[in-house]
């Protein structure tokens, strides 16, 4: 495998790196996601001469990977914990990271049975089941930029991902037309998800009068620079205490020999369509156990837990509590100790690299962090404009 081909993934922001890797692993489909690594090429046949995989109808349940007047597998809830969606006050909008390790396609269509197997029973489970305490999850499929589409030119691979965000947009907005009623919401993201969520913030959300409405927004697992917030996002700050709300959530977790150069092939797009590196920016990092924006320690008893769900239907989990300590380093980064328990270590994306467990590491942070935001944005409406 190149050196070219491994920074290439960092455009979707699975930045795969090969490292030996224990027998047992995340995915079941691993092993179709180290034969694509192995190869390292993007598809065959130029974007322009392909045909897109139809385009998703959100009037459809088929479309969507979650909602909540239906069983799936963001209803999950480790330990003691329900699911409290059927009472939840506030809506979560959660665009998943890229599932697709095709180099066959730009774009995967919505009935890839191995995408939609790891986007169902994986990332539902460890990632937008966080949020199902406080808001009923809406989750869209969309006809994300594969794997292997980052391994094409940046010209190439911009154009997989403008379809993938066309679908994010048009789901937001059948969301917004016909599931939110005017409710506040969450938007959550990771990876290639957060590309597509910070779009939304800049084209549909910031100076807009859905500002208001806007509880947070988790924007986990991609780089993203600190001008973004003077540049675009004027009146969404980056989230600086526990129950701060009307403002942005990032990290991106590694341990202390992580090497994030494999990153650096990422380009920031600006809403004027100017793209620009992001080696020597400043960026955005909330630690997610103090949930402040600053270098300020996190220490592993304030810790309140990591949960790994299996792919398989199963027990519930039990928490992972005071599993690490975490610092928001100088440069953005959000420096965690090694944790211990193996389900955090079967599959690294390379060393000291936690890309995947970017929510798992921190699950009832999360879970217990977008309760307390939801009370205080609700508390803070009251007086003007009850809430249902």
């Amino acid at each position: 495998m190149t050196s070219r081909s491994r920074k290439a993934l960092g455009g979707v922001g699975l930045l795969v790196a090969l490292v030996t890797v224990p027998m047992v692993v995340l995915w079941p489909e691993f092993s179709a996601l180290l034969q694509f690594l192995q190869a390292g090429t993007p598809p065959a046949t130029p974007f322009a001469e392909t045909r897109p995989p139809p385009a998703p109808d959100y009037g459809s349940p088929e479309s969507w990977a979650a909602l909540p007047d239906r069983p799936d597998d963001a209803d999950v809830a480790p330990g003691q914990e329900r699911d409290g969606q059927a009472s939840a006050p506030v809506d979560v909008f959660f665009v998943h990271p890229t599932t697709s390790f095709s180099n066959k396609v730009w774009n995967a269509p919505l009935d890839d049975a191995r995408a939609k197997d790891i986007t169902d029973h994986d990332v539902l489970r460890n990632q937008a089941s966080a949020f199902n305490a406080c808001c009923r999850v809406y989750a869209p499929r969309y006809r994300q930029a594969s794997l292997g589409s980052q391994e094409a030119t940046p010209e190439e691979a911009d154009k997989a991902l403008a379809l993938a965000y066309r679908d994010v947009r048009a789901a937001f907005e059948h969301y917004l037309r016909h599931q939110n009623h005017g409710r506040p919401f969450l938007l959550a993201a990771h990876s290639q998800g957060t590309l597509h969520a910070l779009r939304l913030l800049e084209e549909l959300i910031t100076g807009k009068p859905l500002r208001r409405k806007l509880v947070a927004a988790y924007l986990v697992g991609m780089p993203i620079p600190t001008d973004v917030f003077t540049r675009t996002l004027p009146d969404l700050p980056l989230c600086a205490s526990p129950e701060q709300t009307g403002c942005v959530i990032s990290w991106n977790a590694i341990g202390p020999t992580a090497d994030t150069r494999l990153f650096h092939v990422h380009l920031h797009r600006y809403p004027d369509g100017k793209k620009e590196s992001i080696v020597g920016k400043a960026l955005v990092c909330t630690n997610p156990i103090t949930w402040r924006a600053d270098e300020t320690p996190g220490a592993r008893e304030e810790h309140l837990g990591g949960v790994r769900f299996a792919m398989a239907a199963g027990a519930p989990p039990r928490l992972d509590r005071a599993l690490v300590e975490a610092r928001c380093r100088e440069d953005g980064w959000l420096v965690i100790t090694r944790p211990g328990p193996q389900a955090y270590r079967e599959l690294l994306l390379g060393p000291d690299l936690y890309h995947v467990y970017d929510y798992s590491l921190f699950y009832m942070d999360v879970r217990e962090n977008a309760r307390a935001r939801v009370t205080a944005f609700r508390q803070d409406e009251a007086p003007h404009q009850p809430l249902p």
